[in-house]
């Protein structure tokens, strides 16, 4: 694999990084360093960081303070920001504390602690995007690896909360719902002897109660309450196809462009019961509003005048994720050529968003219930060059499920940079 092969499958997450740093190490060692300071995830909200990956590389070589101190340097360069590089550098290192690197630890207990006392001199929220208190959350869910560091950060976030009036009920839902559920009686004995640690309990306690509450009056909520996706979601569950009728006449009998458009949203996740011609036609109207609520309508419609719409657009040469849609949407075997070569052609343009929202459409044509045949041959593709490793597992499953896994690609993805893969390679080779 050339130096130039290896970063792009590092990108991607693909195990086969794994298996090449240990067959020739010194030929990869600048581009394992490269990642090792910052987060290459293509969506770490939903895959996580690549910090595992990054540490299984680094730990094949034998100077591994090396690498602990490149990424110690970069976490002590870090200013916050709102990206994910803090997390990943944090979770880096603390992989290599938990082997008995003690410079790793203090690297992550060092910014945790300059962060937390910026904090606690802060009098006020700047904004409703407050990028320390990410980064201090951020670095809590990377040292909370036992019940002690635990008690430790609750305690700090507790203190916070009393303290500043600013601080939201919910400001530490995301280490309290990950961290949470695993010390959860270790912090409601705490809470009776620690009256941050109580803070912390109540307030987070509370933020969940109350969003649990807004979800029950959601479900609740009436359809003439409800607009856009969220009637679209109701129409298609709840109502009866009289009901979903009069909503398609009410569009149809819209004139005025934005009050169309706010029609047209009803069928954004529900299927448009009539003939789609009026939505294929606006589809290229003039007002923006009601081309695109007539394109996310369309992608919900398998009709043979919509097929031959997209398929017409592609001769005419638009190659839109949204046109892709709909040839997913209203896909026939005979396409299924057609379909490869536009998503071949996405790969070589390096179009990593429009792979992985072509993928995510390609998925949709294998639930069950879809009515869709099913383009196996599209998968391998999806596998090698999905950007985002949670969509891999899924072109992973779907390929399982009609045994087109190899033992080859099985051995690659015990090193997948997404846990749920490996653990699937592991169970399956045995």
């Amino acid at each position: 694999m050339t130096k130039k092969e290896f970063k792009e499958a590092m990108l991607r997450g693909l195990g086969r990084c794994m298996i090449a740093v240990r067959q020739e190490p010194e030929k990869y060692r600048d581009l394992v360093i490269w990642a090792c300071k910052r987060n290459f995830a293509y969506d770490a909200q939903s895959e996580g960081t690549r910090s595992w990956y990054t540490y299984a590389m680094a730990n094949v070589y034998p100077d591994k303070e090396t690498f602990i101190g490149i990424a110690a340097e970069a976490l002590k360069k870090h200013r916050p920001n709102g990206n994910w590089d803090l997390l990943h550098l944090s979770e880096f290192l603390m992989f290599f504390a938990m082997d008995g690197y003690e410079s790793a630890r203090k690297a992550v207990e060092e910014k945790y602690q300059e962060i937390l006392a910026g904090m606690v001199a802060r009098k006020r929220r700047p904004n409703r995007t407050f990028y320390e208190l990410s980064d201090l959350e951020q670095l809590g869910l990377a040292l909370a690896v036992d019940r002690t560091s635990f008690l430790c950060i609750s305690k700090d976030f507790g203190r916070l909360y009393r303290e500043k009036s600013y601080m939201c009920a919910g400001d530490f839902a995301w280490f309290f719902a990950s961290k949470g559920g695993q010390f959860r009686k270790t912090m409601e004995s705490a809470a009776c002897k620690d009256e941050n640690i109580a803070c912390f309990f109540r307030r987070e306690s509370a933020d969940i109660a109350e969003r649990e509450e807004r979800w029950k009056q959601r479900k609740k909520s009436l359809p003439e309450g409800l607009t856009g996706i969220r009637l679209s979601r109701w129409l298609a569950n709840k109502a009866d196809q009289k009901t979903v009728k009069q909503y398609a006449l009410a569009y149809r009998e819209q004139t005025q462009p934005e009050l169309r458009a706010e029609a047209l949203m009803a069928f954004s996740c529900c299927p448009y019961p009539d003939d789609p011609q009026p939505i294929i036609k606006d589809a290229n109207a003039f007002c923006a509003e009601v081309q695109n609520a007539a394109w996310r309508a369309l992608e919900n419609i398998r009709h043979p005048a919509v097929r031959e719409f997209a398929l017409n657009n592609v001769d005419k040469g638009i190659r839109t994720p949204e046109n892709f849609a709909l040839l997913a949407t209203n896909y026939m075997p005979e396409d299924g050529k057609r379909m490869e070569e536009l998503l071949r052609e996405m790969i070589s343009k390096k179009d990593w968003d429009g792979v992985h929202t072509a993928g995510m459409d390609i998925y949709r044509m294998f639930r069950k219930g879809s009515g869709i045949p099913r383009p196996k041959h599209l998968l391998p593709l999806l596998y090698e060059y999905n950007p985002c490793s949670s969509c891999r597992e899924s072109a992973l499953a779907y390929m399982f499920e009609h045994r087109m896994l190899t033992k080859k690609m099985l051995i690659e993805c015990q090193f997948d940079s997404n846990d749920d893969i490996r653990k699937m390679a592991a169970k399956r080779l045995s």
